[in-house]
């Protein structure tokens, strides 16, 4: 059996800076896109106008993003990503001041309701294309990845705070309730669809019970 060579210092050094490379080359095609998109709009925006302005190849573009929807889907799932982070934060000081387990479930009952307002409906539909125009974007795809491991391990992480504090009791593993709870926020776009106020009302009575069920508050 032939040996496998082993990795050089050199070679990795080289990876590293092609790694890194590639990250410089994707936040720079995703800065002047963001000019593109700000100032021309999605209908208008020219993908020639980036690539230009940027300096960077075509083929690097279509490499990491697959074409002009591709570098769309990520502008837009970067300023999703940062608008959702800022809603975790806001979400997690408030429930560091509350006293009971009681009181950190009507937090989570007030933010289920805040998910059926006009910008959440609007940021479901955002992450759904996103979704769709993931496979031919391979870039969007890694971030669409992160995206769905960095929110699901920050909720992860609020249940086990709450839990340590003995506010609630969860039944079933944190992070799997956790990507459900994700999971549920984002297929309420199904809901969303009906445009029907009574079916809204019991999705949300429905969620409520079934994160009272799985987290068991306490006190």
């Amino acid at each position: 059996m032939t040996k496998k060579k082993p990795v050089t210092n050199n070679e990795k050094s080289v990876v590293r800076r092609s790694r890194v490379n590639g990250r410089e080359t994707v936040q720079k095609i995703l800065y002047f896109a963001q000019q593109e998109l700000e100032s021309s709009g999605l209908v208008n925006f020219n993908l020639d106008r980036v690539i230009e302005a940027s300096g960077v190849s075509r083929s690097s573009v279509y490499h990491h993003f697959g074409g002009r929807e591709g570098v769309i889907a990520a502008v837009e799932l970067d300023y999703l990503r940062t608008t959702i982070a800022e809603g975790m934060t806001e979400m997690t000081a408030l429930l560091h001041g509350v006293a009971t387990g009681e009181e950190a479930f009507s937090l989570v009952e007030i933010g289920i309701l805040i998910s059926g307002s006009d910008d959440q409906k609007a940021m479901r539909r955002q992450r759904v294309l996103n979704l769709a125009m993931a496979p031919n974007s391979p870039e969007t795809m890694e971030m669409l990845r992160e995206f769905q491991d960095v929110g699901a391990s920050q909720l992860a992480t609020l249940i086990r705070e709450l839990k340590d504090r003995g506010f609630c009791d969860p039944i079933e593993p944190i992070d799997g309730t956790a990507h459900l709870i994700q999971s549920m926020l984002l297929g309420r776009i199904l809901v969303d669809i009906l445009g029907d106020s009574s079916a809204e009302a019991q999705w949300t009575q429905s969620a409520v019970a079934t994160l009272r069920f799985l987290l068991r508050p306490k006190g």
